[in-house]
């Protein structure tokens, strides 16, 4: 093939490398900046307005308690709207502690502000921010309106009374008292917090865009070698074709320029022919290796391991490949070797030896050790995280403390009595250890109440799974996750919460929860009541077995622990582990 011919070929290579390569970093570089920043942005503007809006509902659930207490004589009118306005004048949130709540009324008058008491008890009707709005009136007009709703205004920053910030604020109006409660957050600690997540994600990108970039190059570069390669090939081709001492001997060139080690060995494993490639992997030269073996450099702590291994290919008599020899070089050096081979026979069909190739993989093993690190360190990570998540809620709680903990070692222990995969179990255990997050939204009266809950605190409390469910189906696990928790307090018979669900429409790792939850529960003391005991406990998932409980996971818990006096007293940080 001519030249000129090759050349344009190459050429051509070149360029159908380099152009899905410049247009895959286009790509990428439009979708991070005008696809995925634009959606994060929006997406945490919406958390954020979410955010006040359920910390806006919680201080208007309280102004709910206090009222509820008037109704019922606790006390008086006066007695508890000064009770509210006392608590609600004390919250405060967010990294500094300074975020709050004021109450105002319909006419407007200003209840109760924090960091304006000035205002207090005054008519803010014609209070106005700097731009000219009446904000306040806008709060009324909201509320009669919609009966709450996000107004966006300035304010001064936090408790800095000199320093002007826009703001937005979400606020609710309680017609019973005719109050409006509300907070807000500063557009400023927004933008803060998205021009983080903007210098991180142009740091990531840039990143990326330079591996893929060096990709492309050697790429190309690979390909501009290979075709110089092909085109001496090609040149060589006629000269090749004259006499086959001249073919054999150019061969032999050619397999002694690859970057692998080539070699043949006889049928005893010793070598009669060796590459020069050899001095570049282990510094010997090719007339050091003939007549030794291929385990005869291998690291002496795993000589044995690697004759035997070696003896056993030997006498099969079959092509190999992927056997690695760690072996050391004459300078000392580690080196691990890839080796891939294939039979010799004799006229008379009996094996003579083989012929194979050794490649150097250590920077491959290197890396791939890297990686596994970087994966333990992610799951460690990811361990971390749901550990603080659902301590987050107990601490609310200290009579429930490592009730989530003892859950998720007895689920995950009756999970593996059944057979269950260790790769769901993983994700169970997540579950289980975060399936009562969602009362982190209860008032904490309830859940340190020493009496039995009301009817209507038993609806708010029943919740739970689906508060914990809205927390956590955002985060993308690999596992169902989040709807393990929403069904975890769900029965076969359809009697159990939120959604009634039944037999085939739960989860089988949320079956497994609900059983391991009720043993717990019933097990360990609660403010209303002494703990029941292991016996009752048990008792209630034997009656239930088939009807509410899921059979399998009762059988495995009542043999746990009535034969295998499985220890459900202490958690996690007393040495207990979910999927240890």
């Amino acid at each position: 093939m001519p030249e000129k011919r090759l050349q344009h070929i190459s050429n051509t290579i070149s360029f159908r490398i380099a152009l899905p390569a410049f247009l895959t970093i286009l790509l990428f570089v439009i979708a991070i900046f005008y696809v995925v920043l634009p959606q994060l942005e929006q997406s945490l503007m919406n958390r954020k307005q979410e955010m006040i809006m359920e910390l806006t509902e919680t201080a208007w659930s309280l102004i709910g308690d206090y009222h509820e207490r008037e109704l019922s004589g606790e006390l008086s009118p006066d007695e508890a709207r000064r009770r509210a306005v006392l608590r609600i004048g004390n919250l405060r949130y967010g990294p500094e502690k300074k975020d709050y709540f004021w109450i105002n009324d319909m006419t407007p008058r200003m209840i109760m502000h924090p960091y304006r008491t000035d205002l207090d008890g005054k008519d803010i009707t014609d209070f106005k921010d700097p731009k000219g709005k009446r904000l306040f009136v806008e709060f009324v007009q909201i509320v009669k309106k919609q009966g709450a709703g996000y107004v966006d205004y300035m304010w001064q920053w936090k408790d800095e009374s000199q320093r002007i910030a826009p703001k937005i604020s979400y606020v609710k109006g309680y017609t019973p008292w005719g109050w409006i409660v509300g907070t807000g957050m500063y557009i400023d600690d927004v933008k803060a917090e998205i021009a983080t997540i903007r210098n991180h994600l142009a740091a990531v990108s840039a990143g990326i865009l330079v591996i893929i970039s060096l990709l492309a190059l050697y790429s190309i570069r690979q390909s501009l070698l290979a075709d110089r390669e092909r085109q001496r090939i090609f040149a060589e081709r006629g000269v090749l074709m004259k006499s086959l001492e001249q073919s054999t001997e150019r061969f032999r060139n050619l397999i002694e320029t690859t970057s692998d080690w080539i070699w043949e060995i006889d049928r005893e494993g010793r070598y009669t022919y060796s590459s020069p490639r050899v001095e570049n992997l282990l510094g010997f030269e090719p007339e050091e290796i003939l007549h030794t073996t291929l385990t005869t450099f291998s690291a002496p702590d795993q000589a044995a391991a690697v004759n035997a291994a070696f003896a056993k290919l030997l006498a099969a008599g079959k092509p190999f490949s992927g056997f690695e020899i760690t072996s050391l070089g004459k300078d000392g050096q580690v080196v691990v070797l890839e080796c891939n081979a294939v039979p010799i026979f004799d006229d008379q069909g009996s094996l003579a030896g083989y012929r194979g190739v050794a490649r150097d993989i250590t920077e491959r093993k290197i890396a791939m050790e890297t990686l596994k690190k970087s994966r333990d360190d992610l799951h460690a990570s990811l361990e971390e995280t749901v550990a603080s998540l659902a301590s987050t809620a107990e601490k609310r709680d200290p009579y429930t403390a490592g009730h989530q903990q003892r859950v998720d070692r007895l689920a995950c222990a009756i999970a593996r009595e059944i057979g269950f995969p260790e790769d769901k179990i993983e994700g169970l255990h997540i579950a289980a250890l975060l399936h009562d997050i969602g009362k982190i939204t209860l008032p904490s009266e309830y859940l340190a109440k020493p009496t039995r809950l009301s009817t209507e605190e038993k609806a708010l409390f029943k919740l739970h799974p689906e508060v914990g469910y809205e927390i956590l189906k955002r985060i993308h696990f690999p596992w169902p996750v989040a709807d393990i928790v929403l069904q975890h307090h769900e029965h076969l018979d359809g009697t159990g919460y939120p959604q009634g669900l039944k037999d085939d429409e739960i989860l089988l790792e949320a079956k497994i929860l609900a059983v391991a939850d009720v043993v717990e529960a019933m097990s360990s003391h609660r403010p209303y009541r002494p703990s029941l005991g292991i016996d009752i406990a048990l008792d209630e998932i034997r009656s239930g077995r088939g009807s509410r409980y899921h059979g399998e996971s009762v059988d495995a818990c009542l043999k746990l622990i009535l034969e295998k006096k499985f220890d459900l007293s202490y958690t996690m940080d007393e040495g207990g582990g979910g999927v240890g």
